[in-house]
């Protein structure tokens, strides 16, 4: 079995091993070689956490698994001499990096189990973010103290302690697990806060963390979905809510506390001015109506306007389907962008057969009833009037 250098201290991350075996994944390719080693420093990837990265040799480590039985394998792009002495190098910012992250996790789901009787039904850690499930709802208000408990976990600076209790030693602990563990378990414990079986790397103190912070809670099978950032990840998220929010000060002319304000008021503004260009248009598409060849003349009605508001092409349509008894259709967009289009049915047209020759001779996206159909097409006004009944 692999020595595992990181059960131990985590910040070993330079170290000197032996070549057990090398292997290609892939025999035909030899796309990259599996190696195993009698001892490493690299975390694999397990229990929900991605593997570490580094170098052996000279070849970059691209991944890192362990199996059922604890073998543990690194992926190299090239080859390693079996029975040849190697140095490894873990990729330290990266590893603290998940240290932060994992540790914040343990707190948060310290906290919540022991206030809410909460149990960790899932976690994920990769380079882009961290979450974890739990199996059970918190309010947002909750949310809030949630975080402030666990950042104030990080300003007491509390040991974070990782060992190998003895079956006696372990049979008397309450610690949390989400799977039934063979063989030795390996306990992360915060005191007062968490107490949980864990086979990853951890930071020495929880001040080391720095800072916690929640980006985003949803409803997730049941329970609830934590996004989580830690460290340097939840110092730089802070910095560019903060650059987000000097842009929002500068160009709305007010302070960061009056932004929600002067948006609320900009959306009014914007409805205000839409409701009065709905109405205009409204006004201008029942003069466009007139232009159309009277029901004398014609079963059917179809007009072509620049895009106009879907309330304005509805009423026009009904207005049409009044006095004509084929289809009124009514397509508004342009030639370069294609059109939306509503059409109308009278007494004795069936809405659907149109739908389908728009389906069939252009691939319009289209569906409703006898009396109404609505949809989009991506044609010319030409195209679309050749192929109208």
């Amino acid at each position: 079995m692999t020595e595992k250098i990181y059960d131990t201290n985590p910040h070993i991350t330079q170290f000197e091993a032996t070549v057990l075996s090398c292997v290609p994944v892939n025999a035909e390719e030899a796309d990259c070689f599996a190696v195993i080693l009698d001892r490493t420093a690299f975390f694999p990837e397990e229990g929900g956490q991605g593997s570490d990265s580094g170098m052996l040799g000279s070849l970059p480590v691209l991944h890192v698994s362990i199996d059922k039985d604890n073998t543990l394998t690194h992926f190299l792009p090239s080859p390693l001499p079996i029975g040849e002495k190697v140095s490894g190098t873990v990729d330290w910012e990266q590893r603290f990096d998940y240290m932060q992250q994992h540790t914040g996790e343990h707190i948060l789901s310290g906290l919540m189990h022991k206030k809410w009787g909460y149990d960790n039904v899932g976690f994920h850690l990769s380079n882009d973010y961290t979450t974890l499930d739990v199996n059970g709802s918190i309010s947002l208000e909750d949310i809030s103290e949630l975080e402030k408990a666990a950042n104030r976990v990080i300003f007491e600076n509390l040991p974070v302690k990782a060992y190998f209790p003895s079956s006696e030693e372990l049979s008397s602990l309450s610690y949390r697990s989400k799977i039934e563990i063979e063989g030795a378990v390996r306990i992360v414990e915060i005191p007062g806060v968490d107490l949980c079986a864990c086979c990853a790397p951890h930071v020495d103190t929880t001040g080391q963390i720095g800072l916690i912070k929640i980006t985003e809670a949803v409803s997730h099978r049941g329970g609830m979905r934590l996004t989580i950032k830690c460290g340097m990840r939840a110092l730089a998220d802070y910095g560019t809510d903060l650059s987000v929010l000097r842009l929002l000060s500068n160009s709305l002319f007010v302070p960061f506390e009056k932004i929600p304000d002067a948006v609320e008021r900009l959306k009014q503004e914007a409805f205000e001015k839409q409701q009065r260009i709905n109405a205009l248009q409204e006004k201008l598409l029942l003069q466009s109506l007139s232009s159309l060849p009277s029901y004398a003349e014609t079963d059917h009605a179809v007009l072509f306007t620049e895009p106009m508001d879907v309330k304005a092409v509805r009423n026009a349509v009904n207005t049409l389907t009044a006095s004509y008894p084929g289809y009124s259709a009514l397509f508004s967009g342009s030639d370069d962008t294609g059109y939306t289009f509503i059409a109308g049915g009278g007494e004795a047209f069936d809405c659907t057969q149109l739908a389908a020759i728009l389906r069939e001779k252009l691939s319009a996206k289209c569906g409703g009833s006898k009396k109404m159909i609505q949809g989009n097409v991506n044609a010319t006004k030409e195209a679309i009037l050749a192929v109208l009944p």
